[in-house]
């Protein structure tokens, strides 16, 4: 468990609620009132609406990025209001606060998880609608002034869990899912650099697509004349494949 006498400092955000409303600004001025030193950073707040999956996959590729004890606050909550529970989930090296919805499947395995009850962290008056607000950012801030991880509430043993698609291999191949699509149209796929890598050392190595089109397999978005599909080693932790819809951005 992360060590619970030296408060973190940093929070992020990962939530659904777009920048047009004040959602996400209410949220970071609920955390300043508590922890006015916390630095709260923003990992995104485009995730489709109420789409659970991906901001757990976003989740699992962004929050190992941030410094050790960070608190992770994921709100992408379609259940708000019901008996679902809130959920602070303590990691070896991070702390992760949300709904108990599968968001939070990614660093589920081998953690300590909380239900958050205690009414002293959370706002006075808690709506129906805006838990990330009343719960979710109280819970972070009181959690980065260094407060005890056992004032929150019991500890559970039966969080709910995401259970993302795993790559088969058929006799044609190794078979992935699309796991993600991101802003530019990238296709994000469940394939690691170990099923990718080996294909591409030859120049038959292709992504075949459910429709049956071909995507050649390639190293970089360059290889490919621009405007067309190819499919290359992603970014994320895992080096998951990016399909790519045009090489040309």
């Amino acid at each position: 468990m992360p060590n619970e006498k030296c408060p973190p400092r940093i929070i992020t955000l990962l939530t659904d609620f777009g920048l047009q409303d004040g959602f996400v600004g209410v949220m970071k001025g609920v955390i300043a009132g508590i922890a006015p030193e916390a630095r709260v950073v923003d990992i995104s707040h485009d995730i489709p609406p109420q789409n659970i999956r991906s901001a757990a996959f976003l989740l699992g590729a962004s929050y190992r990025f941030f410094p050790r004890q960070s608190i992770h606050v994921v709100v992408v909550d379609p259940g708000v209001g019901s008996d679902r529970r809130g959920l602070l989930v303590c990691s070896k090296e991070h702390y992760f606060i949300g709904p108990d919805n599968g968001v939070l499947s990614p660093i589920l395995e081998g953690a300590l998880v909380l239900s958050i009850e205690n009414p002293h962290y959370r706002l006075k008056w808690v709506s129906a609608t805006f838990h990330g607000r009343d719960i979710f950012a109280p819970a972070a801030a009181h959690l980065a002034q260094g407060c005890d991880l056992d004032g929150f509430g019991p500890e559970i043993s039966d969080p709910i869990r995401i259970v993302f698609p795993e790559p088969a291999a058929t006799e044609n191949g190794i078979e992935g899912e699309i796991v993600y699509i991101d802003r530019f149209g990238n296709l994000v796929t469940n394939l690691t650099t170990s099923h990718i890598f080996p294909a591409m050392e030859t120049s038959q190595g292709v992504a075949v697509l459910e429709d049956g089109s071909e995507w050649p397999l390639r190293r970089t978005y360059s290889e490919v004349a621009a405007g067309k599909p190819c499919a290359v080693p992603g970014g994320f932790p895992a080096l998951h494949a990016l399909l790519l819809k045009s090489a040309g951005k």
